[in-house]
């Protein structure tokens, strides 16, 4: 999936992170984003398959009564169904920060091209001397 990140320096990473920056600090927040959310379904799927299956093998409540055979199924059914979705919304999650960052590239494609065709003129894109 993802290679191994630490969730807590990627998180304070990303909280920290000015994006306004440069265009590498652009990719590399998008980046750290997916990064992120990959390691985030992993944990998700991961933790939710292991609670079910603690939860289908117990047979005894805290309390000493029998938890009946029907509500522990239907339960850790409920947690890896729970699970399974959460991972797929943090793949979305990342599926679309590299659908940004491939939007972001077009739009430094089509700078570059601009810049090309004018001879480093800007074509009164950015002027704001009209009274804007």
């Amino acid at each position: 999936m993802s290679k191994e990140i630490d969730l807590v320096e990627a998180a304070a990473a990303f909280a920290d992170s000015n994006t306004t920056q440069s265009h590498q600090a652009y990719r590399d927040y998008l980046e750290n984003l997916r990064a992120m959310a990959c390691q985030m379904a992993l944990i998700m799927i991961e933790d939710s398959r292991e609670v079910a299956k603690w939860l289908g093998e117990r047979r005894v409540a805290p309390d000493g009564r029998r938890v009946p055979w029907l509500t522990r199924i239907w339960l850790a059914a409920r947690i890896r169904g729970h699970g399974e979705t959460a991972a797929a919304a943090f793949l979305e999650l990342a599926k679309a920060a590299v659908r940004l960052a491939a939007v972001h590239e077009e739009y430094l494609m089509a700078e570059r091209m601009a810049n090309r065709s004018t001879h480093g003129k800007r074509q009164d894109r950015y002027d704001t001397s009209g009274g804007a």
